[in-house]
């Protein structure tokens, strides 16, 4: 399992509690649970950075599972975001 900046493995944790946490980050989730609108209820945070390379680098060496990397933050409404 991917450890999160200070070396801990995080279980489930809510949206709310990995908002709290994360920050103004990027992060890697495991396991997501979505509701009927798509949105995000829980996940196993595994880690997070500002720096979307380091998250992108770390998201490469998860192989086996269900994972999403996610922004935690003010997205900038002056930026066209292609999905």
């Amino acid at each position: 399992m991917i450890k999160t900046r200070k070396n801990k493995a995080v279980g489930r944790m809510t949206n709310r509690q990995i908002e709290k946490k994360v920050g103004e980050a990027w992060a890697i989730l495991a396991n997501p649970v979505y509701d009927e609108k798509q949105v995000l209820l829980s996940a196993e945070l595994l880690y997070f950075n500002a720096d979307k390379e380091k998250v992108l680098v770390e998201l490469s060496k998860c192989k086996k599972g269900h994972f999403a990397m996610f922004f935690f933050g003010t997205m900038d409404p002056n930026i066209v975001y292609l999905l």
